[in-house]
């Protein structure tokens, strides 16, 4: 299973390094305000001291100095550390119908995005991206929580983050491409067969409804032995053949009729015959 995942991430895309950069001047420049709070309450304390007819000990400012710079190296220490470890484990692969982003730093998280449910791309680039010439891609979804949205970074994000993107207008058309194809592109065949013939169109509707029950009453499937056989999750077997893990439940449970091309799929990622996923009782 281990070998199997690698080889499948051996394919997916990297963001730049240059990400590391940019965290690090953000931790930098933060380090800065509060160095600038830190030297500033030095100087009230001196003037406190002064007013209260008092002496200001002469190492009061070697030691606000060194808590400026211990905490700006502690801080830029972390950040190297925590972006680093995000930058090595995020990822993100297209496929025909999903965007798949692997992300995180101690642990681990899976995204997978169907292209159905993408409403909005857009393209943000601040002043450190500008200076090293990075761009963010966010990907706007349908029904996304709060929650869902802040889980990559602790921060209010989309659902579909990528950072740190040399050219994102690739990615960009990319996605566009495949979302228009996947949500607005109607077959030919279709086209003539439903929505040109309306006087029948129901009827058909309702004959084909009516001949997959019937199917399904003599059709036995393999689709659950075999999957707990490979050790697959539902979740991962309906990756792998492009479906909802829905449908694989449905399948399992003999409530649902596959399409040849599905079963062609299912046959494929076991190995086997259509004849060992599928019999005819």
């Amino acid at each position: 299973m281990e070998k199997e995942e690698e080889k499948e991430e051996e394919k997916v895309n990297r963001i730049e390094s240059s990400y590391i950069t940019s965290q690090m001047i953000g931790s930098f420049f933060a380090s800065l305000f509060i160095g600038l709070g830190i030297y500033g309450t030095g100087w009230l304390i001196v003037i406190i001291i002064k007013d209260n007819g008092g002496i200001p000990p002469t190492s009061l400012w070697p030691i606000i100095w060194g808590i400026i710079f211990g905490f700006t190296l502690i801080l830029l220490t972390l950040t190297y550390i925590f972006d680093g470890m995000y930058y090595r484990n995020f990822a993100y692969e297209i496929s025909e119908k999903f965007i798949t982003i692997w992300y995180g730093r101690l642990t681990r998280t899976k995204t997978t995005i169907p292209f159905s449910r993408i409403q909005n791309i857009a393209i943000h680039q601040n002043i450190r991206d500008r200076l090293l010439n990075i761009y963010t891609v966010k990907i706007e979804t349908a029904g996304s929580s709060a929650a869902v949205s802040s889980s990559q970074k602790g921060v209010v994000r989309p659902e579909g983050y990528i950072p740190a993107i040399k050219d994102p207008k690739e990615l960009e058309s990319m996605i566009n491409r495949l979302v228009h194809r996947y949500t607005q592109d109607i077959s030919k065949v279709v086209q003539d067969k439903v929505f040109m013939d309306s006087n029948v169109a129901f009827d058909e509707l309702i004959a084909y409804f009516i001949a997959k029950m019937r199917e399904k009453d003599q059709l036995r499937t393999s689709v659950k032995k075999l999957r707990e056989n490979s050790n697959w999750t539902q979740e991962r077997l309906a990756e792998k053949i492009g479906v909802s893990r829905t449908t694989i439940e449905y399948l399992e449970a003999g409530e649902y009729v596959p399409s040849l091309t599905l079963a062609l799929r299912i046959s494929h990622v076991f190995n086997v015959s259509i004849e060992d996923v599928f019999e005819l009782e």
